[in-house]
């Protein structure tokens, strides 16, 4: 089984029970990506909360809120 590293606190955990983030290429345990991850509302992305812009349900990726509001 492969493992990885939370960048986030340290811990090891299998990767299929990590969250990726692929903008940062870093892995999350569960209790970290809650902590400081989100997903984009519009498309799917995941983001960190320093990155995300508020949107109208939750969070918007830099991306989407270009597309919306630029």
């Amino acid at each position: 089984m492969e493992t990885v590293t939370c960048e986030y606190c340290g811990r090891q955990l299998p990767k299929d029970e990590a969250t990726y983030y692929e903008d940062a290429d870093v892995y999350a345990c569960p209790d970290c990506a809650e902590e400081y991850l989100t997903t984009c509302e519009r498309c799917g992305a995941v983001v960190s909360y320093d990155d995300a812009f508020r949107g109208f349900d939750g969070y918007l990726c830099e991306c989407c809120h270009d597309d919306l509001f630029d």
